[in-house]
């Protein structure tokens, strides 16, 4: 944690920003949970260990740490949609990963496909394309709703 911290704060400075206790208590709080989170569950994980109120940590100083975090390549966030939001989730030290989210139930399921990772090299390599990075993100419906028949996007997948 405390090379992570130190590379955010490197990352701070080249923007004239300072690493203040609040920015620190955030960045120690997605790192501490191992699961995606909204920017609102990780100011109430905040609020629940005490920093958001001992720090004055508001919802916005939330929202724009996340937001550098995220420009850092700190934390990826994974946009569900208008109303379903953005969820976060910290990167480093993380093998690269893809996502499949379901649009019924929420479930999101990390999976890497050596394949699917040949497949999309070859193409960068046919296009002459310098990738820095990457993100695949699939939404649609898991096996269990697909059975349960849940929710309006299995609705929609079937007729569609």
């Amino acid at each position: 944690m405390k090379d992570v911290a130190k590379h955010f704060e490197l990352f701070l400075r080249q923007r004239s920003l300072r690493l203040t206790r609040q920015r620190e208590a955030i960045l120690k709080a997605i790192y501490g949970t191992h699961r995606h989170v909204t920017a609102e569950e990780l100011y109430e994980l905040l609020q629940k260990a005490g920093d958001a109120k001992a720090l004055r940590i508001s919802r916005a100083t939330v929202y724009r740490t996340l937001s550098l975090l995220a420009e850092g390549g700190f934390v990826q966030a994974l946009e569900l949609g208008r109303d379903r939001g953005t969820l976060y989730e910290h990167t480093l030290g993380h093998e690269h990963h893809d996502h499949m989210v379901c649009m019924a139930c929420g479930k999101i399921i990390e999976f890497h496909d050596d394949e699917l990772e040949q497949v999309q090299a070859a193409a960068i390599r046919r296009h002459g394309f310098e990738a820095t990075s990457h993100r695949l993100n699939v939404f649609g419906t898991c096996a269990k709703c697909q059975e349960k028949g849940k929710g309006s996007a299995a609705g929609e997948a079937q007729a569609g």
